[in-house]
């Protein structure tokens, strides 16, 4: 068994496991999603930390017993998070759907880092909008927003879409499983297709207004759980009202 292994990496978990340890699940885009116990995280400033949504290059050191952390050469931190509920929030959606989908893909690990960043100066809601956007089209989950995906007419430019549960997607009229629940009105559409053809960093520089922002923040979390087939414990049991 190898000794040693390095590799960037970002801590989306840290679960205390002792009385002075804790069990650090990280994401790594060499190294997939690992879990690994820092000893004497809470209890010796000389011991090597690595707080949660550290970003770093990571010395591990493998053993039968696990995987340890040896050191780390931090890129960033990002403590501005943890200042706000709301951005915490946004944090944990995040990490929640990496660690669904299972996923250790260098886009969508480099989606999740920019993202944190983003959430350190930019509104929180505007930054999970295009976290999610991004997320299910790296997945193979998002729609284009021109066609229908059940029935595949075009959508006309005025149109008010519905949902389908069964497709996890926006629809037209006809195929609309959720009785008109989940409407897409065709402003903020037209701000989700505009969205998906252009990068996590350019569609953060897209002018909306706060309402329109939140609507579509709530249309979101809303059609999520039906767009993404995992469960989300944060957001059953977060802060948002949804």
């Amino acid at each position: 068994m190898e000794h040693d292994s390095k590799g960037l990496a970002i801590v989306i978990k840290s679960d205390k496991i002792r009385e002075n340890d804790r069990m650090l699940t990280l994401f790594s885009p060499s190294l997939g999603i690992l879990h690994v116990v820092s000893y004497g995280a809470r209890k010796s400033i000389r011991t090597v930390k690595a707080p949660l949504y550290t970003e770093g290059n990571f010395s591990l050191e493998n053993s039968r017993k696990g995987t340890v952390l040896k050191d780390i050469d931090v890129i960033a931190t990002h403590d501005a998070l943890l200042d706000d509920l709301d951005r915490v929030q946004s944090a944990m959606l995040f990490s929640d759907l990496v660690l669904t989908s299972r996923s250790a893909d260098p886009e969508l690990y480099a989606l999740y880092t920019s993202a944190l960043d983003a959430l350190e100066t930019e509104p929180y809601e505007k930054v999970t909008v295009e976290f999610i956007v991004h997320f299910l089209l790296i997945e193979g989950l998002s729609p284009d927003f021109t066609h229908c995906p059940v029935c595949s007419r075009p959508f006309r430019q005025d149109e008010i879409l519905g949902f389908s549960a069964s497709e996890g997607v926006p629809v037209c009229h006809d195929c609309d499983t959720m009785q008109g629940t989940l409407l897409l009105p065709p402003n903020a559409r037209a701000y989700l297709r505009r969205s998906v053809e252009l990068s996590f960093s350019e569609a953060l520089s897209l002018v909306v207004s706060e309402e329109q922002e939140h609507r579509i923040f709530r249309y979101l979390l809303r059609t999520l759980p039906f767009s993404f087939p995992g469960k989300l414990r944060s957001l059953e049991f977060g802060i948002w009202n949804i």
